[in-house]
């Protein structure tokens, strides 16, 4: 479930998406929280799902929305920094807090904020994350944003509408920079708009925030047998969060 959400050293592209926009913990089932800065809300897009839904201060009607998928382990607070940014672009957010989201958990998520009234159902993205970045890269949707998604054992889909971001590390086994530029390569040629982040010096996993300094975790990788060494590097994480936004922002635009 969501936490406090802490903020590591923001840099300038960080101010452009107003970190004062924070996003909330859930209240009371389904009450938006009264305190002017936002809202946030539980939901139920199917039996057996819960996810948390996040607007904006001042939301008004006919938003764009982001479905934020987790990775192998489930969710965890490196979504955070993601959504406190989109919610400063004026994008709402549904983290879905399931394990491993297949394709019907993340339908049913999409579905669900396309019957919210306030939600422009024309105006949908999706953020994965490690093996959520798979189920992110077939979804019906404006745009995807794919984190560390294991570009070698990625499917290339034949055909792919919309746009995507590709963000990995430079020291990430699973996401080796060759591999990458093969996949979005493949999703130019499927019809997609590709922008390619590759991150130097940067493990799998590296928006995860640490729990001690120098931290070092092993998580499962999409593609790989054993687990890989993640080292959290907050600084670019805010920058990574910001760019997501940023992408969101403009693919998403009316």
């Amino acid at each position: 479930m969501q936490g406090g959400r802490n903020r590591g050293p923001a840099g300038a592209l960080a101010l452009l998406f107003g970190l004062g926009a924070a996003i909330l913990a859930a209240t009371a089932w389904a009450e938006p929280v009264p305190d002017g800065l936002g809202s946030s809300e539980m939901l139920l897009p199917a039996e057996g799902l819960v996810g948390l839904l996040s607007l904006p201060p001042w939301p008004g009607q006919g938003l764009p929305a982001v479905l934020v998928l987790h990775d192998a382990l489930g969710p965890d607070a490196r979504s955070s920094a993601y959504i406190d940014q989109l919610l400063g672009a004026r994008i709402a957010v549904l983290d879905l807090l399931t394990e491993a989201p297949g394709e019907a958990a993340r339908d049913a998520a999409l579905a669900a904020i396309a019957l919210d009234g306030r939600i422009d159902a024309g105006r949908l993205g999706v953020l994965g994350f490690g093996a959520g970045a798979a189920a992110a890269l077939t979804a019906p949707v404006m745009a995807r944003a794919l984190l560390y998604p294991g570009c070698a054992s990625l499917p290339h889909p034949a055909a792919l509408a919309g746009a995507v971001l590709l963000a990995h590390g430079g020291a990430d086994p699973a996401n080796p920079a060759a591999a990458c530029r093969r996949l979005a390569a493949a999703l130019e040629g499927a019809g997609a708009r590709v922008r390619r982040l590759d991150y130097a010096q940067a493990s799998y996993g590296w928006d995860r925030p640490p729990s001690m300094p120098g931290e070092i975790v092993l998580l499962p990788a999409p593609g790989l047998a054993e687990r890989v060494a993640a080292r959290p590097w907050p600084a670019l994480t805010t920058l990574a969060a910001a760019q997501v936004a940023g992408f969101f922002a403009l693919a998403l635009r009316p």
